[in-house]
């Protein structure tokens, strides 16, 4: 966001830089993976049951009842990405009744855990066994994840000094196939997070980024309490009272007006993708949680 992609590329070229004799600057070949120092023993084990508690608190589904599963993922450590995904989550969760079924990943920055880390491992944890619990033909899962972005579509995941991967738009397709969650909404804050449409898109999905493909976003600095998009759709539109998309597209519009307001060039132009099968499932949890 902004132009946080500048500092990602110089973080992920010294991570490969021991395979430089092979000239691979992608130490994965593509994959989902992770660079990570291990934390203390006690940090670690502190780490490891946060996640086990959220895990284990998610609630099942419940038959013949659409349920709704919110994933949130705070993905870079900033406190802006921090405080961005935990009001976001607070008001999915109550905008589509998913009390009891929502889980919050963060990237810690200084200081105690307050959730679980936002790790590759950890997202396909909560991917997994949110997937183990819905009925996949019944019930709709929400994924909000916020980062800075890379100009080929990559969401960065850093916890300063400690972790760096990054979660391409095709690595997520993959994670939600493999779990067989079909039916979702994906929402991603993020420079260049148009690129997730594509590898998501399909009559059971809804897609809604930030900036289109080729575009940055704005806002991400780390003292602001939302990026621009973040605070368009989830401060302003949902909060407002209006339905997700209805507060998409006025978010694109707010979004906009600010941009021109600060001289910030080019637009991020937001992006929505919307399957019908998946519209039809919102709007049904959407009048349920009211």
């Amino acid at each position: 966001m902004g132009r946080g992609w500048l500092l990602i590329a110089a973080v992920w070229l010294l991570a490969a830089a021991p395979a430089a004799a092979q000239q691979q600057r992608d130490p994965f070949n593509g994959q989902l993976g992770v660079i990570e120092l291990t934390p203390p023993p006690a940090d670690a084990a502190q780490e490891a049951q946060l996640m086990g508690d959220a895990l284990r608190n998610l609630q099942p589904q419940r038959p013949g009842q659409q349920d709704v599963y919110v994933i949130t993922a705070a993905m870079w450590g900033d406190p802006v990405f921090a405080s961005e995904a935990t009001q976001a989550e607070a008001m999915l969760r109550q905008h589509l009744g998913a009390e009891g079924r929502s889980i919050i990943m963060v990237a810690a920055g200084p200081g105690a855990r307050t959730y679980p880390a936002a790790t590759p491992n950890n997202l396909a944890a909560a991917i997994g066994r949110v997937g183990s619990l819905i009925d996949p033909n019944e019930d709709l899962v929400v994924i909000f994840m916020t980062t800075h972005g890379a100009p080929d579509g990559t969401a960065a995941i850093r916890e300063h000094n400690r972790m760096f991967a990054g979660l391409r738009p095709t690595h997520l397709a993959s994670l939600l196939n493999q779990a067989n969650i079909r039916n979702r909404v994906v929402i991603v804050s993020s420079c260049f997070s148009g690129a997730f449409i594509a590898p998501l898109a399909s009559d059971s999905t809804i897609v809604l980024t930030a900036a289109q493909h080729d575009r940055s976003s704005f806002g991400c600095r780390p003292e602001n309490e939302w990026t621009f998009f973040g605070d368009a759709l989830f401060n302003h539109g949902l909060r407002n009272g209006e339905n997700l998309l209805e507060a998409f597209d006025s978010a694109k519009r707010l979004v906009e007006r600010w941009e021109r307001e600060q001289n910030l060039s080019p637009a991020s132009n937001p992006q929505k993708y919307v399957g019908p099968r998946a519209e039809e499932m919102l709007r049904r949890a959407e009048r349920a949680a009211r």
